[in-house]
């Protein structure tokens, strides 16, 4: 069993979150403000401060060193969505979200991309484009085949996006190369850009590692994520951390066909999580701090996907694929939904007969609504 808590730092990946972070319009200084008025201002421990400067100091850098290149920035990395990671950048490198960004260096994800036969090529960016823009498809199926680059242009057509987005990766499909050079220019001069902090990485990185061995104790981390009830997977875990996403846990879980796991389960967390800022921490009594959340929460009822997988599992437990059917969206949508989901609390899951069910919180749900009654109604919630 694999039981792997890291202290080594993907530079690729974390290249590629540089990138995304400056074109949010939204700083490190502005992240600590708004986690400070959700959880009652956490981070009053030296510790947690320290973290915070160091990547204020390498946004500033950032800014500095890629003063000149924001519209080319902004043209490949901005979101697709206000709470997602989608861009044109992960059509454009066929950046698998759970392979190339926890274990490739630019040299290798370089070679991923050199003479890929057509069929390879077309599933390929097919399938980031399912991931991407969180479509909802028109036909029956919950996963649309991409093998020639009538499908792909056809998939791309479907996909819930502005019609200058789907002529910009319509460009970017049939002129990858072109494309790919740009990206990987940005990328490895992003990655020059963290060497600069190399030292500081480092000992984040060895901070991580040596907190949550403490903290796991050998347990998965699986057990300390308070909506996921499952148990360990019998090939372990691999946690590593994730530095300029600060506060995100995300998870990868391997649901082989035959029930057996044969690969370990895969999770980054942010570096922000430590002593005075846990992963459990619970959000702030004050109205300030849960109106915060409650927002957030509310943003997320406003999307018609999320609001159809909610209603869909309000007196059932579901697991992915029969969401994807039902519903007429793609696994790789699905799957991001349920993360987001996932880390706002709304549902909940659970193992049942080696398949991931999910659930509504409803405890969650009654709270955000009851206070939302009060707040906008005047009513109690009761």
């Amino acid at each position: 069993m694999i039981r792997n808590i890291s202290n080594e730092i993907n530079f690729t990946a974390e290249s590629f979150a540089l990138l995304q972070h400056l074109c949010t319009g939204k700083t490190y200084a502005d992240l600590k403000e708004s986690l400070n008025k959700k959880y009652a201002h956490p981070f009053q421990e030296q510790e947690g401060l320290k973290k915070f400067e160091q990547l204020e100091r390498i946004e500033a850098y950032a800014q500095t060193m890629f003063a000149q290149d924001m519209e080319e920035i902004q043209y490949y990395f901005t979101p697709y969505q206000e709470e997602g990671t989608g861009c044109a950048a992960k059509a454009a490198l066929l950046w698998d979200e759970y392979k190339l960004s926890y274990q490739t260096s630019l040299p290798t994800l370089r070679n991923s991309l050199s003479d890929l036969p057509e069929t390879t090529y077309c599933r390929r960016f097919g399938e980031r484009l399912q991931e991407i823009a969180c479509n909802t498809l028109q036909d029956d199926s919950h996963l649309v085949k991409t093998e020639t680059p009538i499908d792909v242009i056809s998939c791309l057509m479907e996909l819930d996006l502005d019609e200058s987005e789907k002529w910009k990766l319509q460009k970017i499909f049939f002129s990858p190369k072109e494309h790919q050079e740009k990206l990987l220019l940005l990328l490895t001069r992003a990655n020059g850009c963290l060497e600069k902090f190399q030292k500081p990485l480092e000992e984040l990185a060895e901070a991580f590692q040596a907190y949550w061995t403490k903290t796991l104790e050998g347990r998965s981390p699986i057990t300390y994520l308070p909506s996921i009830k499952l148990e360990e997977n019998p090939a372990g875990f691999c946690l590593s951390p994730s530095i300029l996403k600060p506060n995100m846990a995300s998870f990868y879980i391997h649901e082989p066909d035959d029930g057996t796991s044969k690969d370990p389960d895969v999770f980054r967390f942010g570096i922000l999580f430590g002593e005075d800022f846990a992963l459990r921490t619970a959000r702030a009594s004050e109205e300030d701090g849960y109106a915060a959340y409650a927002i957030q929460a509310l943003k997320l009822l406003g999307d018609k996907s999320k609001f159809e997988i909610l209603s869909y599992l309000r007196d059932k437990e579901a697991y992915g694929s029969e969401l994807a059917k039902r519903l007429k969206l793609t696994t790789a949508t699905i799957s991001h939904h349920m993360n987001t989901l996932l880390e706002t609390g709304l549902i909940e899951v659970k193992r049942i007969e080696n398949r991931l069910y999910y659930s509504a919180n409803k405890e969650t749900l009654r709270e955000i609504l009851d206070y939302s009654k009060r707040i906008l109604l005047g009513e109690d919630g009761s």
